[in-house]
């Protein structure tokens, strides 16, 4: 099933989804196909823009420092980097995070890349209203805090340990001349580099640009399917592959996710934000709690299409893919790894 979709402001995304709530039998992805005029319509919809401007290079600076360095956590132990590793599609691969106190989280951290394009609110459950209040709780009272132990640490002692590092104290003077050296001023220079990890450039984004190599006919195939009857596209459209809105796609019995934060709203219980798709090759397993061990498993689940219940998504429809159609879309999906993707470690004040 095929229908000509047209990207002005966004009327293709309204009408696939309207598609998908009206549909009674359920979509099947039996012998996707399109013209090549076709194709390059749908390619159109993937062309990623420039680069974010960097406003102020010294608190970019200042942010990337921060974001490796251990020593804004209570223990002194945890970086923001332990649960967004660059080379991991700033991800873990773990099935839970761990927390400063060595415990496990309830969810797997969120990928923080393109991040500078999240709409708020941010995180599984948009807890957080912005990336600044997301680190501020993760180091005041979350998991960099060491909450769960008998020794926590006070905000004021992480504040002092950097104001006592004469480098940070001249990096901080040059990006924000007038601000105190304090945890606002830490987060707002961590957020700010957050929002310049730019996803690398893919073999994807290089086929979009008219390199017909760059790409296996397999993924090329996994494209249109992606595309169209396995209607992927409806949560994960655009360049960075995701709406950045909240879904209950049928994964877990116990977890609320947004539900948690909007306990009075049936359609976001068991609801969580659609995470980008760029690099997520390299971040297995995949949905907020692990669930599905490869992007194999997490095509399959798409196919039943999860939990039945009041607050599943209606974009999810019944969906019948042959094998060879389950490892098309699992090759689309290996390209969009950017190569590099990610950065080193910077040379941390105060450390030899």
């Amino acid at each position: 099933m095929w229908t000509e979709r047209n990207n002005t402001h966004g009327i293709v995304l309204v009408a696939a989804c309207c598609l998908a709530i009206g549909s009674t039998s359920g979509a099947t992805a039996q012998g996707a196909s399109a013209s090549p005029a076709q194709i390059t319509a749908m390619k159109s919809e993937y062309r990623r823009p420039a680069p974010r401007p960097i406003e102020n290079k010294a608190l970019v600076d200042l942010g990337r420092h921060l974001f490796w360095d251990s020593r804004i956590s209570a223990s002194g132990n945890s970086a923001c980097v332990g649960c967004h590793f660059p080379y991991l599609g700033w991800a873990v691969t773990d099935q839970r995070s761990r927390n400063d106190s060595g415990k496990p989280t309830s969810r797997r951290a969120q990928p923080l890349i393109g991040a500078g394009y999240i709409a708020a609110p941010v995180g599984w459950d948009g807890r957080s209203a912005s990336l600044e209040a997301q680190a501020k709780s993760s180091i005041a009272t979350g998991s960099m805090s060491m909450r769960e132990t008998d020794t926590p640490v006070k905000v004021e002692v992480i504040e002092e340990r950097i104001r006592n590092i004469a480098e940070y104290r001249a990096m901080f003077h040059a990006a924000l001349p007038n601000a105190p050296i304090d945890l606002d001023s830490i987060v707002k220079a961590i957020a700010t580099y957050e929002r310049t990890i730019e996803p690398g450039i893919a073999p994807f984004d290089r086929w979009i640009e008219g390199d017909e190599s760059a790409i296996s006919e397999s993924a090329k195939r996994g494209f249109v399917l992606f595309n169209a009857d396995a209607n992927c596209f409806v949560c994960h459209g655009s360049w960075r592959f995701t709406d950045d809105k909240f879904h209950d796609i049928g994964t877990t019995t116990t977890d609320l996710g947004r539900g948690r934060e909007l306990k009075n709203d049936e359609d976001m219980q068991f609801a969580f934000k659609t995470p980008t798709l760029r690099s997520v090759a390299l971040r297995p397993p995949y949905m907020h709690n692990g669930s599905s061990i490869d992007l194999y498993e997490a095509v399959k689940h798409y196919e039943k299409p999860g939990i039945g219940r009041p607050s599943r998504s209606p974009l999810l429809v019944q969906i019948s893919l042959t094998e060879q159609q389950r490892l098309d879309l699992v090759a689309f999906l290996q390209t969009l790894t950017g190569i590099p993707e990610g950065e080193t470690q910077p040379q941390l004040p105060g450390k030899n």
